[in-house]
């Protein structure tokens, strides 16, 4: 073998001082991957069957199972916001029951309640809530104003205490995958490293996803209600 092989090929190989050093790096990588659109490789024989090869082996659907699994920890994402807000949507709750129609059992005449057990209310055909804010008075509208504008000190403590949690929740995933990249001995490529990292990261990384999830939504729950008391301010002022 020529000596550029013998260098070629000896690069492939990492060495355990060197796999400390790169682990940083290749974490780094990974991490920002998961923010970018997947790249599939196509088969050329693939790509006759259709004009646009982007569409070629395109799903849109969950795998068999995939969809229950899915949906479930969705569930569990709702239920952490809805626990961390109950006060939030007791107030959005009594707000709608002022400006929309609750769904009843034409058996039992009792009120038709969500998961978490909050009324259901009436919508169009078209999927929209049926719902007429005239019916608040000013005074109402001052309430829940009031309301909404003391509440927000707590909401967003709460909000920036689940993105500390999804932080942390990043951070043992990358020292997870850190931790994999650098356990292999001997004579191991850089790919084998990435691929044994991933592998023992795997659940800490589907734990950063769904407490980052989590964050998110809880981030998104306190900017509507930041709109909410904005637009009651302005019907109080117009």
């Amino acid at each position: 073998m020529s000596t550029a092989e013998d260098v070629a090929e000896s690069s492939q190989y990492v060495t355990d001082a060197q796999a400390a050093q790169q682990a940083n790096r290749v974490v780094g990588e990974l991490a920002r991957e998961a923010d970018q659109p997947m790249d599939v490789d196509i088969d050329p024989d693939r790509t006759r069957e259709t004009a646009t090869t982007g569409f070629s082996r395109m799903r849109t659907g969950w795998r068999p199972g995939e969809a229950a699994e899915v949906a479930g920890v969705v569930q569990q994402a709702r239920g952490v916001i809805h626990r961390a807000f109950p006060d939030a949507y007791l107030v959005m709750n009594e707000l709608w029951s002022l400006v929309r129609e609750p769904v009843v059992n034409t058996t039992s005449g009792e009120l038709v309640t969500d998961e978490f057990g909050w009324p259901q209310w009436k919508k169009h055909p078209s999927g929209a809530y049926i719902e007429d804010y005239s019916r608040l008075t000013g005074r109402e509208k001052d309430d829940f104003l009031l309301r909404i504008t003391t509440g927000l000190l707590e909401w967003e403590q709460k909000s920036s205490t689940l993105w500390l949690e999804a932080m942390l929740a990043k951070g043992r995933w990358e020292e997870a995958m850190a931790t994999g990249f650098v356990a292999p001995t001997g004579r191991v490529t850089v790919e084998e490293r990435t691929q044994r990292g991933r592998a023992s990261a795997a659940e800490d990384r589907y734990h950063a996803i769904f407490r980052a999830a989590v964050s998110r939504s809880a981030e998104q729950l306190v900017r509507s209600l930041e709109r909410i008391g904005q637009r009651l301010k302005d019907s109080l002022t117009a």
